[in-house]
């Protein structure tokens, strides 16, 4: 029988399971030794077996890996990215001011503009190891926005990707970097140290 897990329970659980996960460095792991993380998780007395009181086996690494491990992911995401996003779109597409318009939280994007209105930047964010994800989110969101009918406006894409404490090699970034600059677009990696 399921029982509601107490807040109290669920915020310690949840920081032994943060401390485990930056002792083990999670986010620069691969998918074997991740899961053989996870594994170990649920047969920690604190965390697994604790959970088990409320809900069933399956449901406590479910549990672990959705709600606690992914929580993990974005707050460690969200520390590390980039403040100042402005001088990361002037600095890489040269432009002398911009200034921020929208966000899309849906689609985790960001829209900014140039003073003169005829340069709009899309930002999206996401992983490296998935920056196809993110590059789909930009080009939804270009496709909704009315700023993408307006003639003499160039539109740019830029990819505010997390390496999640991975070294990303030069062959691949240049390779993502040339295909994107070709249709107007450019990435930006964070969280490789």
């Amino acid at each position: 029988m399921k029982k509601q897990i107490p807040p109290e329970i669920a915020k310690e659980i949840k920081q032994i399971v943060f401390c485990e996960a930056d002792r083990e460095n999670y986010l620069a792991r691969s998918r074997p030794e991740n899961g053989a993380f996870l594994n170990r998780l649920v047969a920690m007395p604190t965390v697994g077996e604790k959970l088990l009181e409320y809900m069933s086996k399956a449901g406590v690494r479910t549990y672990i890996k959705d709600a606690i491990l992914n929580a993990y992911s974005k707050e460690m995401a969200q520390k590390k990215r980039p403040k100042n996003i402005s001088a990361i779109i002037k600095k890489i597409f040269k432009l002398q001011a911009v200034e921020h318009v929208e966000s899309q939280s849906a689609l985790q994007t960001e829209i900014y503009v140039t003073a003169s209105k005829d340069h709009f930047i899309v930002v999206a964010d996401g992983t490296y190891l998935k920056w196809e994800t993110a590059l789909r989110k930009a080009l939804y969101c270009v496709a909704g926005s009315p700023f993408a009918a307006v003639k003499d406006v160039e539109i740019k894409i830029l990819l505010l990707l997390f390496a999640r404490g991975c070294k990303i090699p030069k062959s691949d970034l240049t390779s993502l970097e040339r295909a994107l600059s070709i249709c107007g677009g450019a990435v930006s990696v964070y969280g490789d140290e």
